[in-house]
């Protein structure tokens, strides 16, 4: 197989795996509401909104949009420190780690049955193969294929 037609192969399978269920399902503990919920479940104490912006890579602006409508469900705490009035703390509410175990129970049934169906021997190829993926990023970048900031 030449290599133009493997890269136009490889690009149609990966345009058909975004629109899978298990990736958008996936993508929630990526970016958005989830993703916050979990890095804020994830961290010892509160979090101020700086901290999110810089682990979760979005702008301040996003986050305040996330932080806004999670503390409009309930899911977040939102205080102004008692020494420094500029400054907020965020933390997850009981509501909201429960929302969010909630979500990471369903994504483990839905992986469960994933490995079901594709069976452990192709699911440990997979892990191999997407480990391999993710590796030859750093190598890419060291051969100039990748740009080193994204515009």
């Amino acid at each position: 197989m030449e290599k133009e037609e493997l890269r136009e192969r490889l690009m149609c399978v990966l345009r058909k795996m975004y629109k899978m269920d298990i990736i958008v399902q996936l993508m929630e503990f990526v970016e958005g509401e989830t993703a916050v919920l979990g890095c804020l479940t994830g961290h010892e104490g509160p979090m101020n909104p700086s901290q999110l912006s810089e682990e979760m890579h979005i702008s301040r602006a996003r986050t305040a949009n996330i932080l806004r409508a999670l503390r409009r469900k309930g899911r977040i705490r939102m205080e102004i420190d008692d020494d420094d009035r500029r400054k907020m703390h965020v933390e997850a509410t009981a509501e909201g780690r429960a929302f969010y175990e909630k979500k990471l129970a369903f994504l483990g049934r839905y992986f469960d049955g994933y490995i079901g169906v594709l069976g452990e021997e192709d699911t440990r190829a997979l892990i191999g193969l997407l480990d391999k993926t993710v590796e030859s990023e750093a190598v890419l970048r060291q051969k100039g294929v990748l740009r080193e900031e994204r515009t």
